[in-house]
């Protein structure tokens, strides 16, 4: 048996990434997903991924509009949006994800490291050139009250100094942001 070889970024090895041609067929399944999971108090978030057919946040909200159920929603991850070039639209893309916005990961990273590679878009919070304090300054104006995740996949750190590491910059990051 020869199996037909599908792209990772592929719906169903039809859609191509970010390809809306592919938002009517997943709606249907979503919407279905969507409302199973509501029947047992559930939420499900789209998670944007580089290389896949929901790409970006702002692919995830386009679905996530079409679905329309208020249990599904949309992840904003700060490291997959580095990658395919967000950075500088980043406080307009939160403010399009605001309504659909369940979850979010930070980490450290680089400025203008679009394409890689990944240990310039996801290193230990606190390290790294991109000011993710303006990620939740962003959060903070519409009031954000969803969870903020911490993104270590690939992290060359031990997992426990990577937390550690982490959770010092976080508390000073929440700190600065929390305000009066």
């Amino acid at each position: 048996m020869i199996a037909a070889r599908r792209e990772p970024w592929t719906l169903g090895g039809t859609f191509k990434k970010s390809a809306r041609d592919g938002d009517a067929v997943a709606a249907k399944g979503l919407q279905q997903l969507a409302d199973k999971a509501a029947a047992n108090g559930l939420w499900v978030a789209l998670y944007p991924h580089t290389g896949m057919w929901i790409e970006s946040v702002r692919d995830a909200v386009r679905v996530a509009r079409e679905v329309n159920r208020k249990n599904l929603g949309v992840t904003f991850n700060l490291s997959h949006s580095l990658m395919v070039g967000e950075e500088m639209r980043i406080p307009a893309l939160l403010n399009e994800a605001a309504p659909y916005l369940f979850f979010v990961t930070i980490n450290g990273a680089d400025t203008g490291a679009a394409g890689g590679p990944w240990n310039r878009l996801i290193q230990p919070l606190g390290q790294g050139s991109f000011n993710v304090a303006s990620v939740l300054w962003k959060l903070r104006e519409f009031r954000c009250r969803g969870p903020i995740g911490l993104q270590g996949y690939g992290v060359a750190l031990p997992v426990k100094e990577n937390l550690a590491r982490s959770m010092e910059a976080w508390k000073k990051l929440s700190a600065r942001v929390a305000g009066p």
